[in-house]
């Protein structure tokens, strides 16, 4: 009785050129969904950050009983930027205003190897503290130092946000003509 030998045969290029063909195709067409859920969840998390810079002015005033500010305490509401010294206050770096240094806001920090390129965080050093937004931009905000009991609405809004603090991000298209474009992350609308 003879054996024969049975070749074992693989797949041709033609078979594989054609599964790589599919694989890609289906690829090209998920991928503008899978870029919309990613910025999707950048906007969530900048929202997440503009209410905790809301929380972190409202614990510091429970605290001191007045609000945080940088330099001499401010008398009008006043609109600043993330990169200023309100973060240093906050993060419990700075010891004049905040003399417990209490660490009333926290957050992780920015990828990205130096400041002109920092993304999505904190940076912190021995005397400062500045915070990114996911598209590597300072966020906005306004504290009530007048202590009315409301901020004017950003760029110039006619109507005025019942807030002791408000914090806004122009979004990944930093697009600061349209206030209410749902792109730009806020704690306020």
């Amino acid at each position: 009785m003879k054996l024969h030998k049975t070749h074992k045969r693989g797949f041709t290029l033609i078979e594989l050129l054609v599964v790589i063909a599919i694989i890609a195709i289906l690829a090209a067409l998920g991928m503008p969904a899978i870029l919309a859920q990613l910025k999707k969840a950048k906007i969530a998390k900048a929202k997440g950050i503009c209410t905790s810079f809301e929380i972190a002015v409202n614990n510091f005033e429970s605290e001191y009983n007045y609000l945080p500010y940088s330099g001499s305490a401010p008398t009008a509401d006043e609109e600043m930027r993330s990169d200023s010294d309100i973060m240093t206050v906050l993060a419990g770096v700075e010891e004049d205003v905040n003399p417990k240094r209490i660490k009333f806001f926290e957050l992780g920090e920015p990828k990205g190897s130096s400041e002109s390129n920092y993304k999505d965080g904190m940076h912190i050093t021995a005397s400062s503290a500045k915070l990114y937004d996911p598209w590597g931009e300072p966020y906005y905000m306004t504290i009530d130092y007048d202590y009315d009991g409301e901020v004017e609405r950003p760029y110039g809004g006619t109507d005025s946000i019942r807030k002791k603090a408000i914090c806004w991000s122009k979004g990944p298209d930093v697009n600061e003509s349209n206030p209410r474009d749902k792109d730009n992350p806020s704690n306020f609308d």
